[in-house]
């Protein structure tokens, strides 16, 4: 199967939605007719300009900064105030691309001749869309002659994928017990790059009338091909997620399938005063038998005032410090988690130490897997009631896991120590 789409230079910013991802693009100055600003000193103005966003005030004015780069063919990509710079040996070019998400996963560049035409491509991932049951990439082909954008919008594949899935049902690809059910997609998407030139992997959901939400099966995979701006996805095929399909399988006892479960943690604070706790269910969404939990929050237990908030995950964890000033919240989705400390006294969150952070304190080099790093964090405990000890692990270029924990001290907003794990 495979349905070459017309030319687009221009989409939609993303937006995720309730009932399903949906996601569009636009990009900046990239019309044939308009030729791209050439700057014999665009190279060494991009290396000139700082590799790492300062930290600054409310005032300060935002300074451009490097997010990706392939030194050896002078392709440099900064952030901007509103979109990225694109420095491609003496040529440049401003784009109106999302770029970041609240887990920090940046671009990733690949340099090879994806169309087969002699000359290489540059092919940007850029991470835009992250949230309980969501992860999307978004793919754009810039062609490094005259830096035109063509990007791989959900318009140019959503009619291919919604045949691909009508075919892989008809020949079972799709196992038979989803035959008459519709399955939905969207608000997972991924790319990476393969010997053969480009990947993208598709996460698949059922729905119901009653229950829109994508219930997760497995994933898509579909081979990008790329030629004069087009795009065509080939060669589906379809991994069932192994937890899906021992969901679905029925209980020996019974025959029936099991209800997902939630995992409602809580703690209270050592003087009793407050409550952190993950509260409801969110039975838009589900995987390896669960569901996330609704939110989770900061409670004052005398008035039932809430403090503090934000949106339930798959697992949590409240560690108080000794003077119940400070709660450590760690949570889980599926494949990465995070930690942040919340302020009882005003209900403040407080950021700790990310993974770029504990890579500049690592003794040694290390390295991040582009598509999966796959971030964990997980609060361990107090060792006062400033320092707080935190676990972490992240995946490597080569599959290698990094892994150690750290202390912080959290009133003064300082990173003590990194203690690394051995490699694996």
């Amino acid at each position: 199967m495979s349905m070459f789409l017309g030319k687009k230079k221009a989409f939609a910013l993303i937006g995720l939605t309730a009932l399903a991802l949906l996601s569009s693009s636009c990009s900046g100055e990239n019309r044939k007719e308009s030729a791209p600003e050439e700057t014999a000193e665009g190279s060494a103005a991009a290396l000139a300009i700082q590799a790492e966003q300062p930290a600054s005030g409310e005032d300060e004015p935002f300074r451009s900064y490097l997010l990706a780069s392939v030194p050896d063919r002078r392709i440099y990509l900064f952030a901007e105030e509103n979109g990225v710079t694109l420095h491609a040996g003496d040529l440049s070019r401003q784009y109106a691309w999302s770029y970041m998400t609240p887990q920090g996963i940046e671009p990733v560049l690949h340099v090879a001749d994806f169309d087969g035409d002699g000359k290489d491509e540059l092919a940007v991932i850029l991470y835009i869309g992250s949230g309980t049951g969501v992860s999307v990439d978004e793919l754009h082909v810039v062609e490094l002659d005259d830096l035109g954008d063509y990007p791989l919008a959900v318009d140019d594949y959503r009619s291919q994928v919604d045949q691909a899935i009508d075919e892989l049902k008809a020949n079972s690809a799709i196992p038979a017990r989803y035959a008459d059910q519709k399955i939905a997609f969207g608000n997972r998407i991924s790319y990476e790059k393969t010997e053969a030139g480009l990947r993208m992997s598709i996460g698949a959901g059922t729905v119901t009338q009653d229950d829109p939400m994508p219930d997760y099966i497995g994933e898509l995979i579909a081979d990008v091909n790329y030629r004069d701006g087009k795009y065509a996805l080939t060669g589906f095929r379809f991994e069932e997620d192994e937890q899906a399909a021992e969901a679905e399988a029925p209980s020996p006892a019974t025959g029936a399938l099991a209800e997902p479960g939630v995992n409602n943690e809580s703690a209270e604070s050592p003087d009793g005063k407050y409550l952190a706790e993950a509260y409801g269910v969110n039975k838009g969404v589900t995987a390896g038998g669960l569901y996330p939990a609704e939110g989770i929050r900061l409670v004052q237990i005398s008035t039932g005032k809430e403090l503090w908030s934000t949106m339930g995950y798959y697992s949590h964890s409240f560690v108080w410090s000794p003077n119940s000033r400070y709660a450590a919240v760690s949570y889980e989705a599926r494949i990465w988690g995070g930690t942040v400390a919340v302020d009882a006294r005003d209900g403040s969150e407080i950021a700790l130490p990310d993974l770029e952070s504990l890579r500049k304190q690592w003794e040694g080099g290390t390295t991040v897997h582009e598509e999966r790093p796959d971030p964990l964090f997980r609060s361990e405990e107090w060792l006062d009631d400033r320092r707080l000890r935190v676990s972490f692990q992240w995946t490597g270029a080569e599959y290698e896991t990094y892994s150690g924990e750290y202390v912080y001290d959290v009133p003064a907003g300082k990173l003590l120590e990194v203690r690394p794990n051995a490699e694996r």
